[in-house]
């Protein structure tokens, strides 16, 4: 029913304005082939992870019946978003979250709130002047719903689940992604966190925050940017299963390698809407099983982390404390290193490169951050701000194609 679509990118222009207003355990998981029988429609949760190529639609079925639909994909999307709810018996839908104004969260919502006005639409203290994000507001303002904002605190007003909103934190970022309304839902001992296109900034707000981000299943956020899903986010989730919503073949390189090798490492299995389709969670509150609408029924098992194995690039040594990274060209050929990444793992802080950057063949390069940072010859500054973990921090080194080279 969905097709990959490439995201359509505008441009915003962010203001600010209120809208006006009118966690349980983890137990062990299983997956199943079996599709939803309408008993589990009856008596369970679920959380449908639509195909919308690049862009996010998630529908939450409520054992009573009552329904919420996370964003509506983009603007091509709506009329088949409708069509995937009439095919789910979907009558009315109790609630709205709209994350944040990107036309491939809300390009949809016009033409699906025409079908189905909501009784509820929460969504962050953020705008843009779009014409995706004005058709929104009168769809909106037309629908009669009432509006609620999207913040740090608000529960969801649905029965029998707990929905809570964790983010966003602020009134104000630089970046819309940031302004993202990241929604935990617990039934029983079962939660979902759904995080929109929540970065870094947003990440570490939930986490000073103290709430209990422990979930069952994560939705990585911006569908798997390294910009998102930092190590100590994901660490603080502690997810048994993880779904990335991502077009096939898309020009942003998403999921990028560095974020699925932190779901590696953290042995988090994953499906992806590009290699499975439509993904179906459905839960007791005791355990929760999966279902896709392509023949694979599986979630990716956790990899070993991939590495290029020439042993010709390598960090040699990282100072801590002196805060200098060595990297060592232990071939007979100049490599050349504009766009490579390198990442403090710890504090998922990145330097990128810049272009014209070779390592001579046989040679090493340093990278040094801190308030004594000078660049000079075969020396490159990354930032006057201290960068690592003097306690502990990996570093690792990424290729332009996203894959690890090196990690120390």
């Amino acid at each position: 029913m969905f097709f990959h679509k490439r995201l359509f990118i505008l441009p915003l222009i962010i203001l600010s304005f209120f809208l006006l207003t009118g966690c349980g355990s983890i137990e062990k998981t299983t997956t199943s082939s079996t599709a939803p029988t309408q008993t589990d429609k009856g008596s369970h949760l679920q959380v449908h992870f639509l195909n919308v190529g690049q862009a996010d639609s998630i529908l939450v079925i409520v054992p009573n019946g009552q329904t919420i639909l996370i964003d509506g994909g983009n603007g091509s999307d709506g009329s088949e978003v409708v069509n995937y709810l009439k095919s789910q018996g979907v009558k009315e839908l109790t609630a709205i979250v709209a994350t944040h104004p990107h036309e491939d969260h809300i390009g949809g919502l016009d033409t699906i709130i025409q079908s189905y006005p909501p009784k509820q639409v929460y969504m962050p203290n953020a705008t843009s002047t779009t014409k995706t994000f004005e058709d929104f507001i009168k769809a909106v303002n037309a629908s009669g719903a009432k509006k609620i904002r999207a913040k740090t605190g608000v529960k969801l007003d649905v029965s029998e689940i707990s929905g809570l909103f964790l983010a966003p934190n602020s009134d104000q970022y630089e970046d819309l992604n940031n302004y993202s309304a990241v929604l935990k839902i617990t039934f029983g001992k079962v939660s979902f966190m759904l995080t929109g296109d929540a970065e870094a900034v947003s990440e570490a707000e939930m986490l000073k925050s103290g709430q209990d981000l422990q979930a069952t299943v994560l939705k990585v956020g911006h569908h798997g940017s390294s910009s998102s899903t930092t190590s100590a986010f994901l660490n603080a989730i502690s997810p048994k299963y993880s779904v990335i919503s991502v077009g096939l073949d898309n020009d942003y390189g998403h999921p990028t390698q560095v974020t699925l090798n932190r779901l590696t490492k953290a042995g988090v299995p994953v499906y992806r809407t590009d290699q499975d389709g439509t993904i179906v969670a459905t839960s007791d509150g005791d355990t929760v099983k999966f279902t896709t609408s392509s023949s694979s029924t599986s979630p990716k098992p956790a990899q070993p982390i991939p590495t290029i194995a020439t042993g010709s690039l390598a960090i040699s040594t990282i100072d801590l404390s002196g805060e200098v990274v060595t990297i060592l060209n232990s071939s007979d050929q100049a490599v050349n290193l504009t766009g490579w990444k390198l990442v403090s793992e710890v504090g998922n802080q990145t330097y990128t490169f810049p272009a014209g950057t070779t390592i001579l063949a046989s040679e090493t390069l340093k990278v040094i951050s801190g308030g004594n940072a000078q660049s000079g010859s075969g020396v490159l500054v990354w930032t006057d701000s201290n960068i690592w973990n003097n306690d502990g921090d990996p570093g690792a080194l990424y290729n332009v194609e996203g894959q690890m080279v090196s990690r120390k």
